[in-house]
Parts: C-alpha cells; structure tokens; sequence
C-alpha cells in the first residue's frame, strides 16, 4: 500500500484525565522511564485533531459520567518556518485543525502526546533535520535555519509551561517511507532536540522514538527495510536521549489480509511480528513502549463496512459489527498481554472522511490527487453502540490509569469472556415444542438475577432443563423475533449503566446474532443490542455485559428479543440482571 502524509500522521488515545506524577523511578514492570504512569498502570489517550477531540467530550465524556475520560490527548505540531503550529491559536494543515491551548482547557489535567513533524513538505530534502542539527548547507545558511532553531526551543518552552506529562514523538514514523527520512539526519537531529530539552529544564517533556511498524518495506538502501532484523538497531539514537519505544498498529492479523491488504501484497505476513519485535528491543534497552498510534484503517464504524487501505472499494459487513470488533479484541488483548513493558496506548478516534488530507472517493487510489494518504474510513467509537459499550467497558479495566472494574469484560465477538462452566457433550434437541408461560408478576429488583424461565409471557421460546445452568432451567429455542417479557422490573431512583446476562449457544463460533432488549415489549424502544457469537456448544457458556441507554428510572416491563439472519435456533438465556 502507498502512503503519503503530506502534513501528519495519524494518532489518537482515549483514558482518563487525571494529573499524572512524573515518576522517574523504576515500576513493578522492568522498565525505567521518564513520566511512567504510576503503579505500572497503562495510560490510555485520545486523538488526533481538536475537533476531534471536541466531538469525544460533548458526545461521549460529557452525556455519560462514567466512561473513563482519557488521561492523555494526542495533538501534532511542527518547527516549519512558513506554517501554523496550533500551539496557542488555531492552525489548519490540510484539513487537519489543532489548538493546542483549546484542547488542553478542554481535558483538564490530562498528559499531552505531541507528535512533531519534521519532514518536508513536498520533498525528500530533509531541510528541518539538517537545520537543527545546524548544518550550514546554502538553503538553511543564516536566518532560515536559526529561525527552526528557535521555533524547536519555543515548541519546548511552550510543552515545559503546560506543567503536563508531555510524551514528545520527534520525527514520529522516522522509517515510515513516506516521510522519507536521512537515517544519519534523523538520529543527529532526535539527540539534539533531546539536548534542547534538557537545557531549557523542560524535565516534565519525555522523548518518543516511533516506529510505524509497516508492513511492507520501502527502499532498503535509505533502511526503509522492516523486513531485516537489524532495521531498529539502524535507526536508534541511543539509550541517553530516548525515553520511551514507540509504534503503530493500524492493522491485527485477523483483520489486515481479509480488507485491509486484500488489494495490496505485503513484505512482512504478520505485523502482530512486527509489534512484538519492538516490545523485544524496548525490553532489552529497559524502555518503557507506547502504542503511539492506532486505529482500524479501512473500516467505517458508522456505516459498517470495509475497504483495502490502498483503493477505496469499500465492501458491506452486513451489518455485523464484529467485524471490526475484533480488530479491537487483537488491540486491547495485545494491550493486556505486555503491561511489563507497554505502558500507554493511543487510539485515533476521527471520522477521517470529513477531513481534506485523507478524503478519498469510491474507486480511487492511494497517490492519486484526489486520494493523497490512501483510505482510513471513520474510526469514531461513539458512531456505533456496540463499539462504544465495549470500548468503555476496556477502559475501565483497572490496567488502565482510572480503570477500577476487574478485567476486561467487553465482548467483541471473539469472546473475550471465558465460559463459566466446563460444556458437557450432549445438546437440546432440535424440534421445540409448546411450553407453557412463566407468571411472575409483581416486584422484580432489576439489580438482583433475574432467571429467565421466570418470564411473564413469551413468543417461540422453551423452557430447557439442565444442570448447566443456574437453578437448574433456562430458556431456548431462540429463533429469530422470538422474545421473552419481564414485567414490574424496579429500578428504584437508580439508572442502570450495563445489563450483564449468561448465555450459551450451538452455533459455531464465528456465527453471529443479536440479543436486543426492549423497554415495554418487543417493539418498545432498544435499550442494549448487544452483537454475540456462538459458543460452539449448547452447554459452554459466556457471561456478557453491555451497555445501556434511554433506560429510565422506576418500573418498567423489559423484554429480550432474538434478531437472527436464518431460521436455525441461536441461544439459551440463563439469566440477566442490570448493574
């Protein structure tokens, strides 16, 4: 796939917004490190634009109290002479809109991720390296190349006043080709700014020396090789002036081959490879790493569909938000599985669609002049429930900085969940047969279990006697439209954030369908639809919890409804409670 940033590259984050201590000091985790967030947390942070960031806090942090805000925010900037830096005014780069002071008033107490550009623009001269090394070649002799000087010492001035854990990404994607960075130039130029930094006493400013982890090589003989062993030992500038190992994850394995790079051939199979190599080389260097930047290129969590990264030829995902959902299960797995050395975490979360750079329409292709950088889609967690519910119950996972729930929980259609019980072998049988209605009227507590043979009335549903499951019943045959109803759930003055229920399911495991619940009856309004998955087997089972919302306080009648693409049976409900 070609890529080209003309002005940026991308990178977001979402966690929470606390002031975070600059601690020096060497964590549980054996990695050392300017601002480590405490008590070998992992820091989680939002971008990348300030309208993007706008649109997270009036649409998400501002409407639901208890989504994690982010403890960091990703913002760009350069030392060009000649272009805005959106440092205390607001600067457009191509679409691309920053304020850095409207964003920070923003996100109150937030760490702040910059990355800072340092490529040319257009061109492959490698005119801001050469000019802060302070090279006296004829187009950076005298003014122009004190002018970058002194914009690079403003830069740090202005980070060292915010009093913020700022995490400063110099030259960010240094061997990403289209950046087109002198090896030599680059590493000269990454100890300079680190020396800069510590003259002007800006000790609250770490350095960040980011990969992007590509998985296709550009020209090997300017080391735009990802594909040779040696590729980050090249381009490192050593232990004294990198801070933190950077990367980016665009793409899991899951996902890449079947959109992504369908149309495209990559020169590394696996970039999950990739990833793992720069975990390895912070591990032996003792640095803390960051995902620096992330997003699921190619989808659309709006309009749930897909497209190659390299030729806009989106395709439809049906309608199952899965799809994309486990590019976010690779993501946050690979999170979880390396807090010893990967310390915070940055998610791109912009509808690229409606920004100039990387607007790119149906049939064109990555390079074109109507498709500069290539297609991203809209990456926006807020433009889907399923996502969002998820993506918020992955923040508060207590690895995360202001997390305060055990585990992950989320489930993204690969069940991240383990089943609660071991499955036995046999399975219901096939042909449902009438079974009478349950008859509980009366008083329910919607935060207690409530088991779902106690339903009040049903539709195509039956009764399933195991010892599988709680109290020894459930309820199956879901087919789809059928729904079990609930009356005279009370919940009190209190407004419920998730509905947590236990189900099982024949089906195979990437098989996809809906549980929606219903306030009132079935075609009341859709209070949760969370997307599930079979179990492969009608006694393994999986404990779920999902997001609610429109859901008012006091009694109601809640309804479970089945939404299936086929005729076959889909699930067994055990039972669910609100929390």
């Amino acid at each position: 796939m070609f890529r080209t940033r003309v002005l940026l590259g991308a990178g977001l984050a979402i966690a929470a917004a606390v002031t975070l201590p600059i601690i020096n000091a060497l964590p549980a985790a054996a990695v050392a490190g300017r601002n480590l967030p405490a008590n070998g947390k992992v820091l989680f942070l939002a971008g990348q634009t300030t309208p993007d960031l706008t649109a997270l806090k009036q649409q998400v942090l501002d409407v639901d109290a208890s989504f994690p805000r982010p403890g960091g925010v990703t913002l760009y900037t350069n030392i060009s002479p000649n272009a805005c830096n959106g440092l205390t005014a607001t600067c457009n780069l191509n679409g691309n809109v920053f304020n850095f002071d409207q964003t920070l008033s923003e996100y109150p107490g937030a760490a702040l991720a910059v990355g800072l550009y340092l490529a040319d623009n257009p061109g492959c001269n490698n005119q801001p390296l050469r000019a802060i090394i302070g090279r006296q070649d004829a187009d950076i002799a005298g003014a122009l190349g004190q002018q970058y000087r002194q914009n690079l010492d403003n830069l740090i001035t202005y980070l060292k006043n915010t009093n913020r854990a700022i995490y400063l990404r110099v030259g960010y994607e240094f061997d990403g080709p289209w950046n087109c960075y002198n090896t030599d130039f680059y590493k000269q130029a990454f100890r300079v700014v680190k020396q800069r930094i510590d003259a002007l006493g800006a000790t609250n400013v770490a350095t960040v020396w980011q990969s992007a982890t590509y998985p296709k090589d550009g020209d090997a003989q300017y080391k735009f090789d990802f594909s040779n062993p040696s590729h980050l030992t090249d381009w490192y500038p050593g232990d004294d002036v990198v801070d933190w190992i950077g990367m980016s994850t665009f793409y899991w394995d899951a996902n890449f081959r079947q959109y992504q790079w369908a149309c495209d051939t990559p020169t590394t199979a696996s970039p999950k490879s990739l990833y793992d190599r720069s975990l390895t080389f912070a591990r032996a260097h003792n640095k803390p790493a960051m995902i620096s930047e992330s997003t699921p290129q190619g989808y659309r969590t709006a309009n749930l569909d897909a497209s190659c990264t390299n030729v806009n030829n989106r395709v439809s995902l049906n309608g199952d938000w899965t799809k994309i959902g486990s590019w976010y299960d690779q993501y946050f797995s690979y999170v979880n599985a390396n807090t010893d050395v990967l310390r915070a975490a940055a998610y791109i979360n912009s509808n690229w669609e409606a920004i100039t750079q990387f607007a790119c329409p149906p049939g064109a292709t990555a390079g074109s002049p109507n498709c500069t950088d290539g297609y991203w889609g809209n990456s926006r967690v807020q433009d889907n429930a399923n996502i969002k519910a998820n993506f918020k119950r992955e923040l508060q996972n207590s690895v995360f900085v202001n997390g305060t729930l055990s585990g992950r929980g989320a489930n993204w259609g690969g069940g991240t969940v383990p089943p609660t019980s071991n499955p036995p072998t046999s399975n219901p049988p096939t042909s449902p047969t009438p079974s009478p209605t349950g008859g509980n009227p009366g008083n329910r507590n919607a935060f207690a279990t409530i088991e779902a043979e106690s339903y009040d009335s049903q539709s195509g549903t039956q009764k399933v006697s195991t010892s599988t499951a709680s109290g020894g019943v459930e309820v199956g045959y879901f087919g789809n439209n059928d729904w079990l109803q609930y009356n005279g759930v009370n919940f009190g003055g209190r407004n419920p954030n998730m509905v947590t229920f236990r189900y099982s399911s024949g089906r195979p495991t990437n098989q996809a369908f809906t549980l929606e619940f219903h306030a009132g009856s079935a075609t009341g309004p859709v209070i949760a639809a969370p997307g599930l998955l079979g179990t492969g087997d009608w006694r393994t089972y999986k404990e779920i919890s999902f997001n609610v919302s429109n859901l008012p306080a006091g009694t109601t009648t809640i309804t479970a409804v089945a939404k299936v693409s086929d005729s076959a049976d889909a699930l067994d409900l055990d039972w669910f409670k609100f929390v």
